[in-house]
C-alpha cells in the first residue's frame, strides 16, 4: 500500500514531499471530477453527486445514476434517451456558467513555468480552456482557429467535451449552444443536415430519409472510444518523455512528477493511464495521489509513491507557497551573481586601462623647430651661390664651378624598413652634427 500522509499534518516528510514536487522539472497531471466541485459542477460518485441526483429524480427508469451514462441503457428506449438529453442540456448550462478553480489555475501555472508535459482530464466541463490551457480537440479541423496539434496541446480531454453535438446517423458536427433560445441547437434535436437531405428527396418525389438526433461528443460507458488510438499515441509519447529523462549531477532524487487529483481511479482507462505514466521510469519519476478519501490500496504498491489525504486546492496552495520561496531565493542568487559579475567586469576594465596606459608608446616631439627652418634657409643660400658662379666671369668662358661642400651636413636617408617582426615601443632618434631629427611614430625594425 502506498505511503499515506495527511495534508493537515506538520511532519517533515510531508514538507519534504511538497518541496520535491515544487522543484520538479517536468510534471504530468491526471485530474477527475473532484477538482471542479468547488466551481459549481457536481461530481459523479459522491453522496451528493450526479448519479445520486439522477437516481432520486428518475428512479423508476434507472436503477443507478450510472445507467444514464451507459450507452447500452440510454438508447434502449426513447424515454431514457429523452431523460439523457435533458440532463446533458442542464449540465451544459452549468459548465457554461462555471469558472476555473484553484486547481485549474495551478495547472496553468505549471504550464507558465515550463514544467507541464501534459494535463489529462476525465472532465467534460471544458474549464481547462477557460483557464488558458491549449486543449486538444479531435473534432476541430486544421484550418480552424481553435485547432491545436496534439504535440503542442497542454490538455487532453479523455472523455470528450460538451462543446460539440454530433449526429448519431451522419456524424455531422454542431456547436452545443450554451444558452437556450429559438435558434439554439440542443441535445436531442434532429440533425439539420439529415432534414435537408430528406426534404430534397421528397421534393424530387422520392421517399424520405431517416433523421438522426444530436448527442454531445462525450464518451459513455460501454461504447468504444472514437479517438482511442490518438489518445494512446499521446500517452505513449509522454511516457517515453518521462522514461528518457535521467537525474542530472548523479542525484538520485526524482526530477519528474506524476500528480493525480480528484479521482477515484475506477474508470479502467484512467487506471491504465496512471500505471503507464508511473512505471515509465520509476527511478526518476515520483507519483503522488491527492484526494479527499483514500483510494489506493495494495494493488497500487510500486506504482503510487505517496497518497495524500486532504483537499486538493489546499495542496496546490502549499506547493504555490513553496514556489514563492524558491522564486525569492532564485532572484536573490541572480542578483548576487549579477552584482559579482558587474564588479569583476569593472575591475577587469580598470586593469586593462592601466595596462594600456603603461604600454602606450612615448612619442618625442621635435624640440628645435627653428633648427629645421635654418637648415632650409642654408640650403637655399648655397643653391643661389652656385647659380651665380656658373653665370659670372670676365673671360667669357664658362668656368665650371667647383663643388663646394655645404657647411650644413645633409641628413642621411632613413634605413630601409623591413617586414615588421617585433614592435619596439620607443622612438628612433637619428642624430646629425648640428640638429636632431625625431621620428614621430613608433618604428618596427628587424632585430
Amino acid at each position: 500500500m502506498p505511503e499515506t500522509l495527511l495534508l493537515h499534518s506538520t511532519g517533515e516528510e510531508l514538507a519534504g514531499l511538497i518541496k520535491r514536487v515544487a522543484a520538479a522539472r517536468r510534471v504530468v497531471v491526471v485530474t477527475g471530477a473532484g477538482i471542479s466541485v468547488n466551481c459549481g459542477i457536481p461530481d459523479f460518485r459522491s453522496s451528493t453527486g450526479l448519479f445520486q441526483q439522477i437516481r432520486a429524480a428518475h428512479g423508476d427508469l434507472v436503477t443507478s445514476g450510472r445507467d444514464l451514462f451507459d450507452a447500452s441503457v440510454v438508447f434502449r428506449s426513447a424515454e431514457t434517451a429523452d431523460v439523457f438529453y435533458r440532463w446533458m442540456t442542464h449540465l451544459r448550462r452549468q459548465c457554461a456558467g462555471a469558472q476555473p478553480g484553484a486547481v485549474h489555475r495551478f495547472i496553468r501555472q505549471l504550464a507558465d513555468r515550463g514544467t507541464l508535459i501534459r494535463s489529462y482530464t476525465q472532465n467534460i466541463d471544458g474549464l481547462e480552456r477557460k483557464a488558458g490551457l491549449s486543449v486538444w480537440d479531435p473534432y476541430s479541423a486544421k484550418g480552424d482557429a481553435e485547432h491545436v496539434p496534439w504535440q503542442t496541446a497542454q490538455s487532453v480531454p479523455l472523455h470528450g467535451t460538451m462543446e460539440h453535438l454530433s449526429c448519431q446517423l451522419c456524424s455531422s458536427l454542431y456547436h452545443f449552444s450554451e444558452q437556450p433560445n429559438k435558434s439554439a441547437i440542443c441535445a436531442g434535436d434532429e440533425c439539420p443536415d439529415c432534414q435537408t437531405r430528406s426534404q430534397v428527396r421528397e421534393a424530387c418525389g422520392r421517399r424520405s430519409l431517416a433523421t438522426g438526433k444530436l448527442r454531445p461528443t462525450v464518451v459513455l460507458y460501454e461504447e468504444p472510444h472514437p479517438h482511442c488510438e490518438d489518445i494512446a499515441k499521446i500517452i505513449s509519447y509522454d511516457a517515453r518523455a518521462l522514461g528518457t529523462r535521467r537525474s542530472s549531477g548523479g542525484s538520485k532524487q526524482p526530477k519528474d512528477v506524476v500528480l493525480v487529483f480528484g479521482t477515484t481511479l475506477k474508470v479502467p482507462g484512467c487506471r491504465q493511464l496512471v500505471r503507464k505514466l508511473a512505471t515509465a521510469s520509476p527511478e526518476t519519476t515520483l507519483t503522488v495521489f491527492v484526494n479527499n478519501e483514500p483510494v489506493c490500496g495494495k494493488s497500487w504498491d510500486g506504482i503510487v509513491d505517496y497518497q495524500v489525504i486532504g483537499n486538493v486546492e489546499d495542496w496546490c496552495a502549499r506547493v504555490e507557497r513553496k514556489w514563492g520561496v524558491q522564486t525569492k531565493i532564485t532572484q536573490w542568487a541572480k542578483t548576487r551573481k549579477n552584482g559579482a559579475s558587474v564588479a569583476s567586469s569593472s575591475k577587469g576594465k580598470s586593469k586593462v586601462a592601466a595596462t594600456e596606459k603603461e604600454n602606450k608608446p612615448v612619442v618625442d616631439a621635435p624640440s628645435n623647430v627653428a633648427s629645421g627652418r635654418q637648415l632650409e634657409a642654408n640650403k637655399r643660400k648655397i643653391s643661389s651661390c652656385t647659380n651665380s658662379d656658373m653665370s659670372g666671369g670676365g673671360s667669357g668662358t664658362a668656368v665650371k664651378p667647383k663643388r663646394q661642400r655645404s657647411s650644413t651636413p645633409s641628413v642621411p636617408p632613413p634605413p630601409p624598413v623591413a617586414k615588421p617582426l617585433l614592435p619596439i615601443r620607443r622612438s628612433l632618434r637619428i642624430a646629425t652634427q648640428q640638429n636632431h631629427v625625431y621620428c614621430h611614430s613608433p618604428v618596427s625594425i628587424c632585430l
